[in-house]
């Protein structure tokens, strides 16, 4: 299992080298190296012929490099790289994140013989390896980017990602979501250090508090296993298993060189781990977001408010597909809505439906939903906001009046019903101005730990999630 110390250091290194650096901006030694620069790393590039790369001076090795360095990214041909292992060991690197491809998920056996040597050469040099076929480490704390652009903003999430493309993708957008990371990893091929070690490492790092994993497929799946238990118990943990379907599972093949295994048999083993199993990126996101910002429900019967008649029998239906039920409100409930919801269109059963009444008084929004939290039959809050178009285009101002109902909504809900979490979902509209004006609107909620979802099947899915977690 995971050293914690070996981790710590390559997590947290003294310096860095990146191997492959050019002035050429397009090659990814380039990016890496620029990335590495923005995040404030001690980095340096290693090139044969340069002297010097964005005013940085070059080394034409790594045992060149005056400094201490624990942690180098390699983005060369694959040839050269058991000489730069062989260099790193000499020098006291402690791990290399290898970015390089055309290993064993080529399939071929040049590729699988080509991977079987650099495991060699690390053991024999004591380098850990990452990848091959990654992007390596991000970690804000220890000053590690994997490109330019990326917020170097410290979180509690950690996430292992088998695949780059995710790893840098949410890396990029997470911060939309209202997540920040502790660390990501893309470990690729994982011909050394592998997602059981990276588990276990993030399961005890007191800087993660929330566990996030893609994996395709995986060596030693009781090994797994009983790690993803473990972690489970600890911190809660969502994962997403790519290859879910045969067509999935031979793109896995020729992604990573990995087995998906059994889709079924997956899913059976992640659910008794007490870990949360997901289906795809916006679940994965979605989920990760409910676990960071809203305390767990104690049952799953949702309380809807909102407008239109439409919507709410659609909400109910889409609640129930997703595992939540939409209950009866008590009796005294609904008298205390009927005080203030006007009788005309509108309903004051579960889902509340309060028409177009929403549009001239949207303070409406705030007292139903304090009314349906306070019903004993009610564990969690759905409130949808519709006729944005409407309400945008007669009324400009009353986006901020939107905004101020839903925040003091929120300070409500928490004051008052700390263990029924909130949810928001704003309704996709018909005018690409107001569009635009809503998703201002949603990164201004966000930035207030609003969980804010497009759509009700989303937040239903991302509730019903969260209401699973067997840890607190």
């Amino acid at each position: 299992m995971a050293n914690i110390s070996e981790f710590n250091r390559i997590f947290h290194p003294r310096g860095v080298a990146v191997v492959g650096v050019s002035s050429n901006p397009a090659k990814f030694g380039n990016i890496f190296f620029s990335g590495l620069i923005e995040a404030g790393s001690n980095v340096y590039p290693i090139n044969l012929k340069e002297k010097e790369i964005l005013g940085r001076e070059a080394y034409p090795s790594i045992k060149e490099i005056p400094h201490d360095v624990d942690y180098a990214v390699i983005s060369i041909p694959a040839s050269g790289i058991p000489k730069i292992i062989e260099d790193c060991g000499e020098k006291g690197v402690k791990a290399v994140s290898i970015y390089t491809a055309e290993y064993s998920e080529s399939g071929t056996k040049e590729g699988i013989k080509r991977e079987k040597e650099l495991v060699d050469a690390a053991k024999k040099a004591n380098v850990r390896i990452i990848g091959p076929n990654c992007i390596g480490i991000y970690c804000p704390s220890g000053r590690l980017s994997f490109f330019p652009g990326i917020s170097m903003e410290r979180g509690d999430l950690g996430f292992i990602s088998q695949s780059g493309g995710h790893a840098e993708e949410f890396a990029y957008e997470a911060e939309s979501w209202g997540i920040t990371f502790s660390k990501i990893i893309s470990y690729g091929n994982a011909c050394d250090v592998n997602c059981e070690e990276l588990l276990a490492y993030l399961a005890e790092d007191p800087e993660t508090k929330i566990i996030g994993i893609y994996v395709e497929g995986v060596k030693d799946g009781r090994r797994f296993l009983d790690t993803l238990k473990d972690a489970a118990r600890q911190k809660p943990v969502v994962i997403w298993k790519g290859g879910a379907t045969d067509g999935g599972s031979r793109a896995v093949a020729s992604h990573t060189g990995s087995l998906a295994g059994s889709p079924e048999i997956w899913s059976a083993a992640i659910k008794q781990s007490g870990a949360i199993e997901v289906s795809g990126r916006d679940e994965f996101a979605d989920t990760l977001s409910a676990i960071r910002y809203l305390s767990r429900p104690s049952g799953k019967a949702a309380g809807i408010v909102g407008a239109g008649g439409g919507a709410s029998v659609a909400s109910t239906d889409i609640c129930e597909m997703n595992g939540l039920t939409v209950p009866s409100l008590e009796v005294k409930t609904m008298e205390e809505l009927s005080k203030i919801v006007p009788p005309m269109g509108t309903s004051v059963k579960n889902p509340v439906d309060l028409s177009y009444f929403l549009i001239q008084n949207f303070s409406l929004f705030e007292e139903c939903t304090e009314l349906v939290a306070a019903d004993p039959n009610v564990d969690m809050l759905i409130v949808h906001v519709s006729h944005l178009d409407m309400m945008v285009k007669s009324h400009p101002s009353d986006l901020e009046t939107i905004f101020k109902t839903l925040i003091d909504t929120k300070k409500m809900m928490a004051d008052r019903f700390p263990k029924k979490p909130l949810v928001v979902i704003l309704h996709p509209t018909g005018s690409t101005d107001v569009e635009i004006e809503k998703v201002k609107l949603r990164k201004r909620l966000v930035k207030e730990g609003m969980c804010v979802y497009p759509s009700i099947s989303r937040a239903a899915r991302a509730l019903s999630n969260l209401a699973s977690l067997e840890i607190e």
